[in-house]
C-alpha cells in the first residue's frame, strides 16, 4: 500500500481534533512507515503507535488515505 497524498478537508478535521489529536500529528503517522492492518469489509486501519502513542483509523483509496478517526494509544 502506497500513500502519497492524505485526504483531510472540512469533513473529518472536526472529528479528527475532537480526541485531541492534531492534524500535525496524524501526518505524521503517515510520513512514518506504519504498520497497516486490515479492517472489516475491506477497509484498512493503521494499527501502530508510531513515536508519539497515536492510532489513526483511515479509508483508503490508490495513492490516498482518508482518516477518519485518530487518537492517543494508553501506555
Amino acid at each position: 500500500m502506497r500513500i502519497q497524498e492524505i485526504e483531510i478537508d472540512d469533513d473529518n478535521v472536526g472529528h479528527l481534533t475532537s480526541h485531541h489529536v492534531t492534524i500535525a500529528e496524524i501526518e505524521a503517522v503517515f510520513a512514518g512507515r506504519p504498520t497497516i492492518r486490515r479492517n472489516k469489509g475491506g477497509r484498512t486501519a493503521d494499527d501502530d503507535a508510531i513515536a508519539n502513542g497515536i492510532r489513526v483509523n483511515f479509508l483508503y483509496r490508490p495513492g490516498v488515505a482518508r482518516p477518519i478517526s485518530a487518537w492517543r494509544l494508553q501506555s
